[in-house]
């Protein structure tokens, strides 16, 4: 009886020490060097769509966006804790969340982001920012991760931002414009601007409303692929105007020429592309069956940049991309 005594005496001070340490890791973040500014984007994951879920080929996980003194996470699916540990990013130094609409793909991973966000949901700090209908309609994310915490014992959380089209608000010196997208219900890509750097991100969208084929014009039907294309005859003119004119941009594809009907494809990019003032394009949220049974993706860029003259490279998880060079100097 007194081994057990002793043995109880011992766990109950190793188990006091670890959760000392514990709090001093991830709640006093003792020993944490501040963020630099910087000005990049990470891919944690470049997939979209089911099938690119359940395979998590391409891991459907999101980015991250460096743009000077603002961190911010996009779209955090099913992969996105797995991406974090892989490039061990420190979540406790992000300023913000930002969820385009609430498909799988692009929220399930944004709970555990955001009790890193706010330093397992000991301190209020950092923004959740998303559609109205997400949040409050869907309940995509949870009462609790949206800062109602105090009930069940905890003093942590973020500050909910909904976002509304063309809607401008300042972040870290950043100014975040919401862009209107045509996919599902509520749903927004943005512009960031700062140094006079534009970041475009598409966030998922239809593009192409109706196209020419050897038989006439056709309107854009559900699912495809469109087989008999010619040229794009009508097509989402805000989401052109828009992201014609930013620097960088990061577009949803998903596919070559198919599902038209709710993405922009290779062959919408290419012709949102054609004369913009775009100097680098970047394709993510590529569907499973760019990979499988055989990699597209490559010849997807090649059709995109051959067809519009602008360097267009492809996303690939846990890639990087230095925005340092389209900095505005001076």
């Amino acid at each position: 009886m007194v081994k057990m005594q002793d043995l109880d005496l011992w766990l109950r001070d190793k188990t006091k020490a670890a959760i000392l340490n514990s709090k001093e890791k991830w709640k006093d973040r003792k020993g944490r060097l501040q963020r630099k500014p910087k000005w990049g984007v990470t891919f944690l994951g470049t997939g979209g769509n089911p099938e690119a879920v359940l395979a998590q080929r391409p891991r459907t996980a999101g980015f991250l966006v460096e743009f000077g003194d603002l961190f911010m996470y996009v779209d955090p699916g099913p992969g996105a804790l797995q991406g974090v540990l892989e490039a061990r990013v420190d979540l406790g130094a992000l300023d913000a969340v930002y969820i385009s609409h609430g498909h799988v793909d692009h929220y399930a991973g944004a709970e555990s982001i955001i009790e890193g966000m706010c330093w397992a949901m000991s301190t209020r700090r950092g923004l959740l920012m998303g559609p109205k209908k997400v949040f409050e309609d869907e309940r995509s994310i949870s009462k609790f991760h949206q800062g109602e915490t105090e009930k069940y014992g905890y003093l942590g959380g973020p500050q909910v931002v909904y976002l509304e089209a063309g809607s401008s608000l300042t972040v870290k010196g950043v100014k975040l414009t919401p862009v209107q997208a045509y996919h599902g219900t509520e749903n927004y890509g943005f512009i960031l601007e700062a140094e006079g750097l534009r970041l475009g991100y598409t966030g998922d969208t239809n593009y192409i409303l109706a196209y020419s084929t050897p038989d006439g014009i056709q309107e854009v039907k559900r699912f495809g692929p469109i087989m008999d294309f010619r040229k794009v005859e009508r097509f989402r003119e805000d989401i052109r105007e828009a992201f014609s004119r930013v620097d960088v941009l990061i577009a949803n594809v998903t596919s070559h020429n198919a599902w038209v009907h709710r993405h922009i494809t290779t062959i919408g990019l290419a012709h949102l592309l054609r004369d913009s003032q775009v100097k680098l394009c970047y394709m993510s949220h590529f569907n499973y069956c760019c990979v499988e049974p055989e990699d597209i993706r490559f010849k997807m860029a090649e059709y995109v940049e051959g067809m519009t003259g602008i360097p267009t490279g492809v996303a690939q998880d846990m890639g990087y991309l230095d925005l340092t060079p389209y900095l505005k100097k001076g």
